[in-house]
């Protein structure tokens, strides 16, 4: 199926992976592993085929642990496809909720958070951390309500964002 997607002129794939962490894949419902993840990213890139991978810092529940998991799958997929036909690049943002989802409404219920709180977006401004200022181009998907909902503090998730867009870029 991979190379008939490449004979098809399939060029690039975005997968939503999220986590480094099996507990919060599974916790986020997410049916895939992070084995399955350096699996697939690594058949796809030896074809010629780019992916784009998606990942959230900062999620409900999660350790500075699993913090670092995220981060080392990151490192790791970088790693993989080096000097592969094809690439990978990540697209890491800090969690962010949206009304209706599963995750609103276990922090609803939970009553540590109003409504209003969850919804009080501000900008996340990368540069100021010595991102390049090309960055500035994705500040519509860098939006957060400013608080801690893992174990790590805002500016450690934020940290964290930094450090791989600097490396990526």
């Amino acid at each position: 199926m991979l190379e008939l997607l490449k004979l098809n002129g399939c060029r690039e794939v975005a997968l939503g992976i999220e986590s480094g962490s099996e507990r919060l894949l599974t916790y986020m419902g997410k049916q895939i592993t992070p084995e399955m993840t350096r699996s697939v990213v690594r058949r796809l890139t030896e074809r010629g085929i780019s992916v784009k991978g998606y990942f959230i810092l900062g999620f409900p529940t999660e350790t500075r642990e699993e913090l670092r998991e995220t981060v080392r799958l990151v490192y790791d997929l970088w790693d993989i496809t080096e000097g592969k036909p094809g690439r990978f690049r990540v697209s890491v943002f800090e969690f962010r909720l949206y009304p209706g989802t599963p995750e609103w409404h276990r922090l609803i219920a939970s009553g540590q958070h109003e409504p209003g709180q969850l919804l009080d977006y501000t900008a996340v401004d990368l540069t100021a951390g010595g991102v390049d200022e090309a960055m500035r181009g994705r500040d519509e998907f860098n939006f957060s309500v400013n608080i801690q909902f893992g174990e790590a503090a805002v500016d450690e998730v934020r940290d964290r964002l930094t450090e791989l867009s600097r490396e990526q870029y």
